[in-house]
């Protein structure tokens, strides 16, 4: 999957929209990280989205700020709440069922068993 795409600067005739949901999961450098949205430009039927999101270096503590050209595909609202999802086990009787919170950023939900008896884990990948 491809990153966002990182812009210099706004179009001039741009006009600012303040960000009414700013919390999303933006894919930067490989990886999707939290972000969130300060405002929009608008250009035309262009959006852009002035935010700041984690930095990539796991020893910065600070937001890297940005201008992004917003996809849908690479900018992500993070729900708030966040979506619940029914987990039901392949070959369960209807005891293993759990209920969960899932992200919309590509992750599966998968049944492990070691043995016969053995708890269950839910493997996300």
């Amino acid at each position: 999957m491809r990153d966002a795409r990182q812009l210099d600067h706004y179009p001039s005739g741009s006009h600012r929209v303040e960000a009414q949901n700013p919390w999303v999961w933006i894919r930067h450098k490989g990886a999707w990280r939290k972000g969130a949205i300060h405002c929009w430009y608008v250009h035309g039927d262009v959006w852009m989205a002035w935010m700041q999101h984690e930095d990539p270096a796991p020893d910065v503590p600070w937001a890297r700020w940005g201008l992004y050209h917003y996809d849908g595909a690479t900018i992500r609202r993070r729900h708030t709440p966040a979506a619940r999802a029914m987990v039901e086990l392949p070959g369960g009787d209807g005891r293993a069922r759990y209920t969960t919170l899932l992200r919309d950023t590509g992750y599966s939900v998968q049944a492990y068993r070691e043995e016969a008896g053995a708890p269950v884990t839910l493997l996300l990948g």
